[in-house]
């Protein structure tokens, strides 16, 4: 009995540091089974490893919280591409409007919730040895630590710096990297972000390794883990390895299609998608009311809405499609008929549930890879290179377009089409800003958060929030850890700054 106490008080542990309910996070999971002789077959590990993925339903990631604290929003609001709605339910205003937060107030529960699942992950590792061994085996232990390294890096590009975004980066405060099944530990930060980076880059190579082919967009598979392994070297600053791991994603995956655009936002599509949290069921969260509730101008309630500028940086003639999957706009009847721009790319819901605002949270698409490697190509001195691998997000995007850019405009068409294309997925606009700050693109980008002052509205009129500049050097970009947690573990410290 005694394997079993440790077990089960293990998880519920864990789950004790989450803020929100885990019922149906752990219908797929172990801890509602007697868990005593678990982990020995081919079902018991299949069940295992779907509660890893279900984690991803939890607050920071996929929950539908209703602080707007969730990964598909927390980045954008904290950049220039949305504007805080006052007509809303003030979700997340102080870090949307001023940046204000602490340990005492923080913006987002991703922290908690990211080793939860890093928990889940090493409970599998820790007991992988009772199968066979043979290709389940293997591909169960790719996915554990591919999902391991993944969240490792959530984190670390939420609450430490990315190592291109100071001479001092790789130096700087780590993050703890934990890679062991211990449900008494209480780790502290690896060294420094170097140390953190390495480790990560270990977990992906060596679950590269054991992966197959043959995973859906609904579980980790090799073009995920190569994808990643290009985001990450490119956060690293090693533009040669970029290329060597984007290339085979962007050979092998195409881009969703202009005339699919639309329909892989509505769920009916997973075109282009390489890893994706699926929302099939009624009761699963309708990850689309971060940024608005309803569906019509006498029911829209936004939280957030789209900044005339960024909004003006699309071609109504040239590329409706994406302008029609983006954006939606509204004469809300709480704005007296003032005319705003929404988030579109939620709101109608999938074909399964036909909820509005449930529809599958988009992890990581090879339109992300693409641009990863146009801008490795472009910094690694290969302009041409760069302008072949950028045409082909652009050929799929675009009517017409003008194209042939030479020098520094190849880099501003590559990072225009970056904003445009992940806008209100994962953040990458924040994060796009916060890593740049110490590589070699033109001045304009190595300027942190420079907003519009623009209002809410479509017209951009009226009063602005009070926040509008994030100056590079401020310990903002990293996030604070919530003070509970510090209080829980001796050897954890705040983020610098706090």
């Amino acid at each position: 009995m005694k394997k079993f106490k440790i077990t089960f008080l293990a998880l519920t542990v864990l789950l004790s540091f989450n803020s929100c309910s885990d019922d149906d996070i752990m219908q797929d999971s172990p801890t509602g089974t007697d868990v005593e002789n678990f982990y020995q077959t081919q079902t018991d590990f299949t069940r295992a490893i779907l509660g890893v993925y279900q984690g991803f339903k939890q607050s920071g990631f996929y929950a539908a919280s209703n602080g707007s604290s969730d990964i598909n929003v927390l980045g954008d609001i904290l950049a220039d591409d949305v504007i805080f709605n006052t007509n809303g339910r003030q979700a997340n205003r102080l870090a949307s409007t001023e940046w204000e937060y602490d340990g005492n107030m923080t913006p987002t529960s991703k922290y908690n919730s990211s080793y939860n699942i890093i928990m889940r992950a090493n409970l599998i590792l820790a007991k992988i040895d009772n199968l066979s061994e043979g290709s389940f085996k293997n591909q169960i232990k790719g996915e554990a630590l591919a999902l391991r390294a993944l969240v490792h890096l959530e984190v670390a590009r939420t609450y430490a710096k990315i190592p291109t975004q100071s001479a001092d980066a790789l130096a700087s405060q780590g993050i703890p990297y934990v890679d062991t099944y211990d449900p008494f530990a209480t780790p502290g930060r690896e060294e420094n972000i170097q140390v953190v980076y390495n480790k990560i880059i270990r977990d992906f190579t060596e679950a590269l390794s054991n992966l197959n082919t043959s995973n859906g967009t609904d579980r980790i598979n090799v073009n995920t883990v190569q994808a990643l392994l290009a985001r990450t070297y490119l956060y690293l600053g090693d533009y040669n390895k970029v290329i060597e791991y984007a290339v085979p994603v962007v050979n092998q995956v195409n881009p969703v299609t202009r005339g699919q655009l639309t329909n892989m936002w509505k769920g009916i599509n997973s075109n282009g998608v390489l890893f994706e949290i699926p929302f099939v069921l009624t009761n699963d969260p309708a990850i689309g009311v971060s940024y608005s509730q309803g569906i019509s101008d006498a029911n829209i309630n936004m939280e957030y809405s789209v900044d005339k500028r960024f909004y003006e940086l699309f071609n109504q003639e040239t590329e409706p499609e994406r302008i029609a999957a983006n954006f939606k706009l509204f004469n809300p009847a709480n704005a007296n008929g003032r005319q705003t721009i929404a988030v579109n790319k939620y709101i109608l819901g999938n074909p399964a549930t036909n909820i509005p605002g449930v529809n599958n949270g988009r992890y990581l698409r090879v339109e992300e890879t693409i641009l990863d490697l146009a801008e490795a190509q472009y910094l690694s001195g290969n302009q041409a290179a760069a302008l072949v691998t950028l045409n082909k997000l652009r050929d799929n995007r675009y009517t017409t377009y003008q194209g042939g850019e030479i020098g520094t405009a190849i880099i501003d068409a590559i990072l225009l089409e970056r904003r445009k294309e992940l806008a209100f997925e994962t953040g990458d606009r924040w994060f796009t800003l916060k890593r740049l700050q110490n590589v070699n693109v033109p001045a304009e980008y190595r300027e942190g958060v420079k907003r519009s002052g623009n209002s809410f509205y479509a017209d951009g009129l009226g009063a602005a929030p009070v926040g509008q500049v994030l100056a590079p050097s401020s310990h903002k970009w990293q996030l604070p850890i919530d003070q509970g947690t510090i209080n829980r573990n001796p050897n954890m410290t705040q983020t610098s700054g706090y």
